[in-house]
């Protein structure tokens, strides 16, 4: 909502629109009333800071196909990059490829579907669109099952957090406290009361913009450190075990098999289970169509892909059988400086994701209550959104292992929302029919339900089983 400007505005007029050197519209006539006069070399008393952020409003603007890419990367990079090593130990080295080469594919077909059924609908949100299509209780699973996905992942970002802090401090000479348990928990905490928390609270998806532009940057930098430090460490002797089929002596296998070789699908699914904020990023894209949300989508996912397969590759080539959790956990970053820096950008990286699912989480729940982020008061906003964080936190703090809430999260969560929901969605929004959408388009959908439907049974089923196991 704009201010009120000092004379009343035509009919027609274009609506206000902020921008990161000034606004126009009623704003920009309410600065020419102002008495005031502006100095003629106004433009030389601009600071560096207002140039940049003029720079970065226009590379990236609000709203764009560029801030909506970013989004959807820093919504689906976060703490699933580095389970990807011990998912493809689990899974065999070839299996885990062709997950990664399998799923982008149907998460921008998935996108596709969602787009096409928010647009039929005339509705722009997750549960709002299950409400039109699949009726009252429909809106209410989606809503549900959208909490655990969300919920699961910000978990999982609090314990990579931890992951990081134990990484760093382990070898040190900081105190013995700070490396214990209850100190790590107590670090983990200060993260995330001063860089997690405030992140949250934002209305909209697109204020992350910049933020999930950078953290992506500072994501690359960490990958070219696990390429580099596998070459340089594990790879070389790894590569020269290599077995076929299943074998325990071996450091890396290619075909896995049993229960073990499905484990790590949950976990690669979640990976790219971007689709948790796929409305709430298309509700804030600027003149937004199913076109541009799919163009944004296969930007991000080509950039999701080439991370993921490098530290998929590299990372359990490097640590080989020894791979069963975050590689986080794996390095010394006090003796490897060049480590301890991207574990930074990790952290940020980390940060803008537990936000992004943060929002999510946030407005599957508000929808259960009845209320819109848009137009709920600020305080009861506010309460909402630190108490659901302490919540998070706390789960973070006290569950150790974080392929286990992977493993949940994506066969679960990320087999209805990424693959079940929208193939039903483009089913039940109208026309879906051989002759009307075509053999492709209807063949598609249908792998899609079923991959969701495999994803969620057999992933699910074979996490359990390795929690019961061990």
């Amino acid at each position: 909502m704009s201010s009120a400007a000092p004379n009343p505005v035509p009919a027609g007029t274009e609506p206000v629109e902020l921008t990161a050197v000034g606004c126009k519209g009623n704003d920009e006539q309410r600065h020419d009333t102002n008495p005031t006069p502006k100095p003629e070399d106004s433009k030389e008393n601009v600071g560096c800071f207002a140039k940049a952020a003029a720079f970065v409003a226009a590379t990236i603007p609000p709203g764009g196909i560029a801030a909506s890419a970013f989004n959807i990367g820093s919504t689906t990079v976060g703490a699933g990059i580095f389970g990807l090593p011990a998912a493809s130990q689990s899974s065999g080295l070839v299996m885990a490829m062709f997950y990664l080469l399998v799923i982008p594919g149907m998460a921008v077909f998935s996108t596709y579907a969602l787009g096409v059924a928010a647009d039929r609908s005339k509705v722009n949100t997750y549960e709002g669109v299950a409400r039109v299509l699949l009726g009252k209780w429909g809106a209410y699973i989606t809503a549900l099952i959208r909490v655990l996905t969300s919920f699961s992942g910000c978990v999982a970002y609090v314990i990579s957090t931890g992951d990081i802090l134990h990484a760093t401090l382990k070898n040190s000479s900081a105190s013995d406290f700070l490396k214990t348990t209850a100190g790590n928990r107590l670090l983990t905490f200060i993260m995330w009361l001063c860089c997690m928390l405030p992140l949250v609270i934002p209305r909209h998806i697109d204020s992350l913009r910049h933020a999930s532009t950078v953290a992506f940057v500072l994501m690359i930098y960490m990958v070219a450190v696990v390429v580099v430090h596998s070459c340089m460490n594990g790879l070389p002797e790894n590569i020269k075990s290599v077995s076929v089929g299943r074998n325990e002596s071996a450091e890396v296998v290619l075909f896995n098999s049993g229960n073990t070789a499905i484990e790590g699908l949950g976990v690669f699914i979640f990976a790219f289970g971007f689709q948790v904020t796929a409305y709430e990023v298309y509700m804030d894209m600027k003149d937004r169509s199913v076109r541009k949300l799919v163009i944004a989508t296969i930007i991000a996912m080509t950039m999701c892909f080439t991370l993921y397969a490098l530290t998929a590759l590299f990372g359990y080539l490097d640590f080989g059988s020894k791979a069963t959790s975050s590689i986080l956990l794996m390095y010394d970053p006090l003796n490897e400086p060049e480590v301890l820096i991207g574990y930074v950008g990790v952290l940020v990286m980390l940060f803008v994701s537990y936000a992004l699912l943060g929002m999510s989480c946030r407005n599957a729940l508000y929808s259960l209550i009845g209320w819109d982020a848009n137009t709920v008061a600020f305080w009861k906003h506010c309460i909402a959104v630190v108490s659901l964080s302490v919540v998070m936190l706390v789960c973070g703090l006290f569950i150790p292992k974080i392929n286990t809430v992977l493993g949940f999260a994506g066969s679960i969560s990320g087999g209805i929302l990424g693959f079940i929901f929208p193939a039903l969605f483009l089913m039940y929004s109208g026309g879906f029919t051989l002759q009307k959408v075509g053999p492709l388009c209807y063949t598609a959908t249908y792998v899609l339900l079923l991959s969701g439907v495999i994803a969620a049974v057999f992933g699910t089923g074979a996490t359990i089983y390795g929690v019961v196991v061990g």
